[in-house]
Order: C-alpha cells, then sequence, then structure tokens
C-alpha cells in the first residue's frame, strides 16, 4: 500500500500505533502537508491512538476487514475522534 499525497489534502495529524499480535511495534505517523513522516515508537502528542491487532490492522487497510466488527471485537481499539481514522485509510486506498 503506498501513501496517496492528494488524498491527503487538508490533513494534519499525528497518529499513536501500537500493533499486537505476530508482529508487535509501536510507531509515530504524523500526515500533514501532504507528507507523511514515520519514527519508531510514540513520539509526541497523539491526535489518535490506535490499538490493533496486526492482522485485523492489515485487513481494514486491504479494506477487506470491517472496521466496526473490528472495534466492536477490540481487534481494534481507538482513542481520539474515529473520523481520524477514516482519514488515515483514505490515504492509503487499495
Amino acid at each position: 500500500m503506498v501513501f496517496q499525497r492528494q488524498k491527503s489534502e487538508g490533513l494534519d495529524a499525528t497518529y499513536h500505533f501500537t500493533f499486537t499480535g505476530d508482529e508487535q511495534r509501536k510507531a509515530t505517523i504524523v500526515i500533514g502537508n501532504k507528507t507523511i513522516d514515520i519514527q519508531e515508537g510514540h513520539v509526541s502528542q497523539a491526535d489518535l491512538t490506535v490499538t490493533a491487532d496486526t492482522q485485523t490492522w492489515l485487513g481494514f487497510l486491504a479494506q477487506e476487514k470491517n472496521l466496526v466488527w473490528a472495534l466492536v471485537r477490540r481487534k481494534i481499539r481507538l482513542k481520539g475522534s474515529p473520523k481520524l481514522l477514516v482519514a488515515f485509510g483514505k490515504c492509503f486506498p487499495s
């Protein structure tokens, strides 16, 4: 999946991701001015914190997994505005 600059227009947000499951990792992703910056670990203050099972997250990005069902099953947990997650997904269309 490739970051789509044009799809990120108007988005200015910092995301903290904590991936669980087979591939565990923490990362900070900052999207702003049609650019993306990825850093290892949690850096600065997040607008949205996402804790997700790695396989479920990849399925969401590929539009193979239903976000609402993943939230209900607590495979993906959010702290912050869900609208920022939708905006994030639009930056990586399948």
